[in-house]
C-alpha cells in the first residue's frame, strides 16, 4: 500500500489578491520536490474575498474556525445557542467549497458569548468579554491560573465532550478538530490529560502548548508526545515561538513566528515525533509564511535540519 501523502498546508493571511496565485504556485513546486501535498487553512479572520481568492488555486483547503462569523464557538457554555449557530454557518461553508478537514477554539470558561475574534476586533478586545479574574494566574493578568482539577473545569469539560459527541454525529463527513489553547482570558484547552478526555480529533498548536507548559510547570516534551500517543492529533499548527525562560511569563505572547526564528522548543524533535506518530496534516500557521518555511520545515521532517 502506498503511504499517504504528508499534507503541508499554510495558512491563507498570505495569499493576497496581487500576489497570491503566483505564490501558491511556487509553493505547490516547493512541496512537489519533497513529496508533499501543498495546501491553505483559511485562517478564522478571513474575509469573503480571501476564501474566495484560495478556493479559486485549485489546492486542498482546510479551515480555522469559525469563518464569517459574529461569536466564537464555546461548547461550555450554559447556553449553546452561538455555539451551534456558528458550527452549522462554518459547516456549510466547508460543504460549498468541498472543505473536509477544520480547527476551532471551542472551550471557555464563561457562559457569555465571545465575540470572534481577528476580524472586526484583537484578540485581546474579544476575549475581555466574560474574562473573570478569579481564574487569572496572579488575580489581574489575562493568563490562566491551574483551575484544571476545580468543579466547575471538570463540569464543564463533561459538557463539552458531550456536545463534541453530538458534532460528531451531526456533520459525519466533516473532521472538525478541537485545538489545544493558548492560556490566557478563560480558554481551557491546555494540557492532554483534559483534550484526550474529550475524546474527539484535536489540532496541536505547538506554541500554545509551550507557553501553557511553562506558565503553570509541565514538561513541553512530554506534553507533546502524550497528545501523539493518545492517537487523537489529526492537525497539527507547526510555528516558532521566541519566547524563553529568560523572560518573565506574564511578558510572554504568543508564538506564530518563521521556522527559523531563534528559538529553544527543539522543533526538529517535534517534526520527528510527528512523522513517527504517523500525522499527515501539518499547517505552518505563520501569518507572513514563505516559501522559506516550507523548505525549513522539510529540513526537519526530513532529519536533514543542521541547527539541532
Amino acid at each position: 500500500m502506498t503511504e499517504k501523502k504528508l499534507h503541508l498546508q499554510l495558512t491563507s493571511n498570505p495569499f493576497t489578491a496581487e500576489h497570491g496565485a503566483g505564490f501558491c504556485a511556487e509553493c505547490r513546486r516547493a512541496c512537489a520536490q519533497y513529496g508533499y501535498e501543498f495546501g491553505i487553512q483559511l485562517h478564522n479572520s478571513a474575509p469573503e474575498d480571501e476564501i474566495e481568492r484560495c478556493a479559486s488555486y485549485g489546492v486542498p483547503l482546510s479551515a480555522h474556525l469559525p469563518l464569517l462569523a459574529q461569536y466564537n464557538i464555546n461548547l461550555a457554555a450554559e447556553h449553546e445557542e452561538e455555539a451551534r449557530h456558528e458550527l452549522t454557518a462554518s459547516a456549510a461553508l466547508m460543504q460549498e467549497y468541498g472543505i473536509g478537514d477544520a480547527v476551532f477554539h471551542g472551550f471557555r470558561m464563561t457562559d457569555e458569548p465571545t465575540p470572534a475574534f481577528n476580524r472586526t476586533l484583537s484578540y485581546r478586545d474579544a476575549m475581555k468579554t466574560g474574562f473573570r479574574t478569579e481564574l487569572s494566574y496572579d488575580g489581574k493578568s489575562c493568563f490562566n491560573a491551574d483551575f484544571t482539577t476545580t468543579p466547575e473545569f471538570l463540569e464543564r469539560r463533561g459538557l463539552v465532550r458531550e456536545r463534541l459527541e453530538r458534532v460528531r454525529g451531526e456533520y459525519p463527513g466533516l473532521t472538525l478538530c478541537i485545538e489545544n489553547d493558548f492560556p490566557s482570558y478563560g480558554a481551557a484547552n491546555m494540557f492532554s490529560r483534559d483534550m484526550i478526555a474529550l475524546k474527539h480529533p484535536i489540532c496541536l498548536d505547538v506554541s500554545h502548548l509551550w507557553t501553557s507548559c511553562h506558565l503553570l510547570g509541565r514538561d513541553f516534551h512530554e506534553e507533546a508526545e502524550k497528545f501523539v500517543a493518545s492517537g487523537l492529533v489529526r492537525m497539527v499548527h507547526f510555528h516558532a515561538s521566541i519566547y524563553t525562560t529568560d523572560i518573565p511569563i506574564l511578558k510572554w505572547n504568543d508564538g506564530h513566528q518563521p521556522l527559523r526564528t531563534p528559538n529553544r522548543m527543539d522543533l526538529p524533535r517535534l517534526a520527528r515525533l510527528f512523522r513517527k506518530g504517523g500525522l499527515k496534516l501539518i499547517v505552518l500557521e505563520i501569518p507572513d509564511g514563505s516559501l522559506q518555511d516550507i523548505h525549513d520545515f522539510a529540513q526537519m521532517w526530513e532529519g536533514t535540519d543542521t541547527n539541532e
